[in-house]
């Protein structure tokens, strides 16, 4: 049992020190595991995960969302020319805003991670992630909560 718990331990460190994966490509290793992931294509990409680097990977996209988990949301920064406060507002079916939550993304920034926090306690139906910009709504993204 003690040698598999090492083992565990090791391949992460490993991977690492073999180089892993470079900054700002489009594969992350998620959670510490030895798998890469595909990074989402949408800019405003919704999803059950994230990667380290706070991108949600192509594989845990989604508009459906059980009730009781949290959805993430990842905000691409890689193009912009200068820092940003990225603000997401989670409203839901009947508009009101359930989370709000703001982070400022210096340049070089390639993403910028949101989560809805458990849903357990949301109604299921459309929910909306609203994302603005230096106070200026960008995009609203829908998606249903089951």
């Amino acid at each position: 049992m003690k040698l598999k718990i090492a083992v565990a331990a090791f391949v992460p460190l490993l991977l690492a020190a073999c180089g892993g994966v470079e900054r700002g490509s489009s594969q992350a290793v998620q959670q510490g595991v030895a798998l890469t992931e595909t990074v989402a294509r949408d800019p405003y990409a919704l999803g059950t995960a994230l990667t380290p680097q706070g991108a949600v990977p192509e594989n845990a996209t989604g508009e459906t969302f059980l009730r009781g988990g949290e959805v993430f949301l990842s905000v691409d920064v890689s193009s912009a020319s200068s820092d940003q406060l990225v603000e997401v507002k989670w409203i839901d079916p009947a508009g009101r805003v359930l989370r709000r939550d703001a982070r400022r993304a210096p340049q070089g920034s390639d993403h910028v991670p949101f989560s809805s926090g458990a849903t357990l306690r949301w109604t299921p139906g459309t929910h909306r992630a609203v994302v603005l910009i230096d106070g200026r709504g960008v995009i609203e993204k829908t998606f249903t909560v089951m």
